[in-house]
């Protein structure tokens, strides 16, 4: 009798079994990775739609606004908007998208940009409720535990920084100590 090249179901068996422990361990790890890559892709995002409003701005030497799309909440995703000389006359520059399942605003760390998000026609950051300059930091956090925070300067520069990592943001407090240290 000749005998025929392959595998057994035996060998089968035991290399479905291995690939099935391996993948049981690994699951969690890609889980995290894919978490903490939604995190960082949502900063820069942000991160994003700030350059733009700033850019904008500037061009258009007129006030340009980041909001939220639902009121004070930056988790159901933002606008870029241009303020007319009509309040009620908002023009709509560019919308953003929630954030990503798994993925929230840190309340406990920074301003979470309460005062608002403006530009001025110079690209000057001023906060929306007294004009005065202003500065601010929003700070993500995923379900892993990794945050990123997107802090502002008085300037208008933004930038994206780990909170965690001493020296990132400064001294870790996100909206203080960090804007002493933002360049700007």
């Amino acid at each position: 009798m000749q005998r025929g090249s392959g595998f057994t179901l035996l060998e089968l068996m035991v290399v479905m079994a291995i690939v099935a422990v391996l993948a049981t361990l690994g699951a969690p790890n890609f889980r995290d990775l894919l978490l903490n890559q939604r995190l960082v892709a949502a900063a820069q995002a942000f991160n994003a739609a700030l350059s733009l409003a700033r850019t904008e701005a500037i061009r258009r030497s007129a006030s340009v606004s980041v909001v939220p799309s639902a009121a004070s909440n930056w988790s159901a995703g933002w606008t870029v908007v241009t303020l007319q000389d009509d309040p009620q006359a908002l023009e709509t520059l560019r919308r953003f998208e929630a954030l990503p399942e798994g993925v929230g605003v840190d309340a406990s760390l920074g301003d979470g940009f309460a005062q608002g998000v403006r530009y001025d026609s110079n690209g000057f950051s001023r906060r929306a409720a007294n004009a005065a300059f202003g500065g601010g930091c929003l700070t993500l956090k995923a379900d892993t535990g990794r945050r990123a925070s997107i802090v502002m300067s008085a300037s208008g520069r933004a930038r994206v920084c780990n909170p965690d990592e001493r020296g990132d943001c400064g001294t870790g407090a996100c909206g203080k100590s960090a804007r002493k240290n933002d360049d700007g």
